[in-house]
């Protein structure tokens, strides 16, 4: 395929279309079909002809639109994140608060998204949601990236709510769902039980009877503070997480912590 040719733009619109609708892409996933220089300029033209959204520096999206309100849709945090690590090479991983919203254990929706990396990064502004990136030690991004990530980091953020009664088998219940996921859930339930070295011993307990007690030995070399720590850096008790007792509902701005709670480049383009 020649750099820059006709054929670029409607090859990267077709992979873009054939994909999730609200996903992000870098530059970086289409350097398998032209030079970075030909993507780059693409994807230029592409968002000057409102084929595409730029999001931010290197991150594009479609377009799309709210049918009640008319509105543009803003781009998916998720994906934002996930692109923003592919493009920077950089481990991501998400606050408690966010991860458990994505996974449906709250309805608390969070003023803002924390994202513990291992760089220093601008935030991102999506609609009223704004992103920020929290340079983080390696120590406590075991996390980050894998597939178990937001069921560990939502669990740390719920530990309070869990001693409430019928809240731990609320959680266990939709947890319990998601494993049972034919696509899912083996992946899941592989990656906590590598893992499970990693994890404090409450989890543990709280997760065995959920994915099985046997335990894959490959991730025994685990930082040994990490694994030791029931309060880690990743788990937001210094950001939004929960006061003991209070289960939160609706769009409630929680990022204030409460007084029980311990404290824990790409070119431009």
């Amino acid at each position: 395929m020649t750099d820059d040719s006709p054929d670029l733009k409607t090859t990267i619109l077709e992979r873009i279309r054939a994909d999730a609708p609200r996903k992000v892409w870098t530059p970086t996933d289409f350097v398998d079909l032209a030079s970075r220089d030909a993507v780059d300029k693409t994807l230029q033209r592409l968002t000057n002809a409102e084929n595409l959204r730029r999001i931010d520096r290197g991150l594009y999206d479609q377009l799309g639109f709210n049918k009640l309100t008319q509105k543009p849709n803003p781009p998916d945090p998720r994906s934002v994140i996930d692109a923003v690590g592919r493009r920077d090479q950089n481990r991501m991983l998400v606050d408690g608060m966010t991860a458990a919203n994505d996974l449906g254990l709250t309805d608390a929706v969070p003023a803002k998204i924390v994202v513990h990396t291992d760089a220093r990064k601008q935030p991102i502004k999506l609609g009223n949601v704004t992103i920020t990136f929290r340079p983080t030690a390696a120590s406590k991004l075991f996390w980050a990236g894998r597939p178990a990530m937001r069921i560990i980091q939502a669990l740390h953020w719920l530990r309070d709510l869990l001693t409430r009664e019928g809240e731990s088998d609320r959680v266990k219940q939709k947890l319990a769902k998601l494993f049972d996921d034919p696509s899912a859930g083996p992946p899941l339930k592989a990656d906590i039980k590598a893992g499970m070295t990693a994890l404090p011993t409450w989890m543990r307990a709280f997760l065995k009877p959920l994915i099985g007690s046997d335990i894959n030995v490959q991730d025994r070399h685990v930082d040994a503070d990490y694994a030791a720590d029931d309060d880690h850096t990743g788990s937001d008790h210094d950001d939004h997480h929960p006061a003991a007792g209070v289960r939160p509902k609706g769009n409630l701005d929680l990022t204030k912590k409460p007084q029980s709670a311990k404290r824990g480049g790409a070119r431009k383009t």
